[in-house]
Formats: structure tokens, C-alpha cells, sequence
């Protein structure tokens, strides 16, 4: 049992110490990340606030809205568009291909078509708090250090229950409050050891769902442990003619009606438009804000010629692994029972972020406690280990 013990004291110190600032550094910009969504007005009011007539007949359509965003951003192709009918009636912004940091957000006016807003992803601020969360600003090496590190921490959150379990009832009740006017000593262990215990339920949770971003087996095991089989992708590629991008015009509005009239439901819009390569269709998808849990998205294809109805993919008709994977996000950003979770998780990734810096001092001040202990040894007094003679010493 001793030795069961040093083994896992000697993993949460060492692992701690290991990953504790790659572990702070995800806590401090997830906390941020929590509330992007209430954020982004504040922060970007040219691209997600001000006043928009939400009277459908006076809006161009959105063949014509496409061409002019195209005009702004000569250069790079367009990717998509959003319309957040949740902020202020309606908004269009349409979106350039590449990654994150690569794209750029443009904003215009449904009536007349003029740019209202302009944010280029290198200066998106919750873009670059995305990328320093999940990748440290080293691509996939930065993304193998946190994958590893996020491994690390559930064994340090485990070895740290461990740690923290009392051994009598007495105990139990010293370690489940801090002690506020003790000593700054005292305080920090509390902070870390009290702390810890209490926010250990969503740091598991949120370590277990962030491995399905960094580890493809991961994400795989959820769909065999659900369906019993591997996810099945859904394609977008039809049997299509051989679609050529280059000064094509999409049937964007022929098909937007249609996803109106089969997706009733208020909701914010996602319409995706092909690559060319390995998607040739429009792919329109609906969040729906009536249903019971969030990301609850339902998904259609259109002929990107026409922009006849291709196919749907429903949320009712996915499989249970695929209801699974879309509520992991959720689970991960504490907003799956709206701002109460949000609070929750935001105070949790604070406590978090402290807990390597709390536990680094309970360890130097241990480190420096058993240092006084041995230079405290006198001539003519000799210490074993722990163990100190008692009696004087004759000399010889």
C-alpha cells in the first residue's frame, strides 16, 4: 500500500510539474472561449451587432450578396456564408476558405449589399485564443503537446483524489472548506487541495471530452462504443458533373429558400459551398433553438448547379454515436444548460489555472522545509533518512 502510495505522489508531482503550464495556459484561454459566443458583440460590433431590417422582401438575394462579399475579397474564394438570425433579426456574413487564422469574416448589408464589417482571423482575438488552446501556436506539434498533456492531467487529477482522500471523518471536514484566516501557507494548500476536489468532476469531464480533438482513436472509440462500427462520414460529393469554382455563380438563394421551407425552426444558418474537389454540392445546414440540448443540427445538399434539393441528413436519423460526438462540444464548453453551466465552467478553469502554481509551492515549501531539517543537524548528531538518534553521542 506504500508503495501503491509513492508511486502515485511521485505521478502528480512529476506529471504536474511536467504539463502544469500547458494545463494553465488551457485553462485560462478556455475560460475565455466560454463565452464567445456573448463575447463576440461586445468585442467585433461590426460583425455581429447593430441594427438589421429583418423585412425578407426589401434583401438582395443571395446570389447577388455572394457576387459583391467576391468583390471585397478579390483574391481568395468565398467558403460560406452564416446567418445569425440570433443577433439583432439577421446577419450575413460570409466567410474565405483556409483555416481559422487564414480566414477572414465579412459583413454586409442584406438591403443594398455595402460592407458593414471587415475581421481578418489573424486579428480575430478568439481565433488566436482557439489556437494557443488547442495547439500553442506550433500546429501539430503544439496539438501533440496538448493531446499528451490533456492524458497527463487526468492521471493528475486522479492521483490528486487520491492524495486528497481522508482517512477519518475528522479529516473529511478540514478538507472539504479553506480555512481563510489561516496562515498563507495553510491558505494555499487549501486553495490547491480544497480547490482541486471541488472542481475535479468538470476538469475530468472536460479532459475526457477534449481528447476527441487531439486523438483520432478517440473519437473513433466513441462511434464503436455507441454504434459498434466506425464513424460514418457523410459525403457531399455527388454524382455530379465536372464542376469548375472559377466565375461560377451559385444558386445560393434557390436553395436557401428551399432549406427555409424544410427547416422551419428559428435557428442560425450555415450554408457551405463547394470546393470543387471533394465536395461539388451546397451544403445548407440549422441549428435548432427549440430542441431540448444544443448542437442539435439538421443537414441538406443541393445540386450546386441548380440548387434542387440533393439529399437530408437529419438529426433525428443519426446514429447514437453521432448524437454523441455533436453534445461532446457542449459537455467540453459548459453550455449545454446555457449561462448557469457557463458560470460554473468559467470558475472552474480559473481554479484550474491556479492549481499548478499552488501545487509548485506546497512542493518548494516542502522542498525547503526538509533542507532546514537537514542543515539543522549539528556536529556530533547524525541523520539517517528520517530517523534521528536520540541520546548524545559519545565521542570516540
Amino acid at each position: 500500500m506504500k508503495v501503491f502510495k509513492k508511486i502515485y505522489t511521485w505521478l502528480h508531482l512529476w506529471l504536474g510539474i511536467v504539463v502544469g503550464l500547458v494545463f494553465a495556459i488551457a485553462s485560462i484561454t478556455g475560460a475565455t472561449l466560454i463565452f464567445e459566443d456573448e463575447l463576440y458583440p461586445l468585442v467585433y460590433p461590426e460583425i455581429y451587432a447593430g441594427k438589421v431590417d429583418p423585412r425578407p422582401a426589401k434583401r438582395l438575394p443571395l446570389d447577388s450578396l455572394y457576387q459583391r462579399a467576391s468583390t471585397y475579397h478579390a483574391g481568395q474564394p468565398l467558403y460560406g456564408l452564416s446567418i445569425k438570425q440570433s443577433v439583432d433579426g439577421s446577419a450575413y456574413i460570409f466567410r474565405t476558405e483556409g483555416e481559422r487564422l487564414e480566414r477572414s469574416l465579412l459583413r454586409l448589408d442584406p438591403e443594398t449589399g455595402a460592407l458593414l464589417g471587415r475581421l481578418d482571423g489573424s486579428r480575430n482575438f478568439f481565433y488566436l485564443m482557439e489556437e494557443l488552446h488547442r495547439k500553442l501556436f506550433a500546429g501539430n506539434v503544439g496539438k501533440a503537446i496538448t493531446g499528451a498533456a490533456c492524458l497527463a492531467y487526468l492521471l493528475i487529477l486522479i492521483s490528486g483524489l487520491l492524495l486528497w482522500w481522508p482517512k477519518n471523518k475528522k479529516m473529511l471536514r478540514t478538507r472539504l472548506k479553506i480555512k481563510w484566516d489561516a496562515k498563507a501557507k495553510r491558505l494555499n494548500w487549501d486553495a490547491h487541495a480544497v480547490g482541486g476536489f471541488y472542481t475535479l468532476p468538470i476538469l475530468l469531464l472536460i479532459c475526457l471530452t477534449g481528447l476527441v480533438w487531439s486523438y483520432k482513436w478517440y473519437n473513433q472509440g466513441l462511434f464503436y462504443l455507441f454504434d459498434g462500427a466506425p464513424q460514418q462520414k457523410v459525403l457531399a460529393k455527388f454524382e455530379l458533373p465536372e464542376l469548375t469554382t472559377d466565375g461560377l455563380t451559385w444558386p445560393i438563394q434557390h436553395a436557401f429558400e428551399q432549406a427555409q421551407h424544410r427547416l422551419p425552426y428559428p435557428g442560425d444558418i450555415e450554408i457551405s459551398l463547394p470546393d470543387g474537389k471533394d465536395e461539388n454540392a451546397i451544403e445548407i445546414s440549422r441549428e435548432n433553438e427549440l430542441a431540448a440540448i444544443p448542437n442539435v443540427v439538421d443537414r441538406l445538399f443541393f445540386d450546386s448547379r441548380s440548387g434542387d434539393f440533393l439529399k437530408a441528413e437529419p438529426y433525428e436519423e443519426q446514429t447514437r454515436g453521432m448524437k454523441v460526438r455533436r453534445f461532446i462540444l457542449p459537455l467540453h464548453t459548459g453550455s449545454f444548460a446555457g449561462l448557469t453551466t457557463k458560470i460554473i465552467y468559467f470558475i472552474a478553469m480559473l481554479v484550474a489555472a491556479s492549481l499548478p502554481f499552488t501545487g509548485l509551492f506546497i512542493y518548494l515549501g516542502r522542498k525547503k522545509k526538509k533542507t532546514k531539517k537537514t542543515a539543522g543537524s549539528t556536529d556530533g548528531a547524525s541523520v539517517v533518512g528520517n530517523y534521528r538518534p536520540k541520546g548524545r553521542l559519545r565521542s570516540v
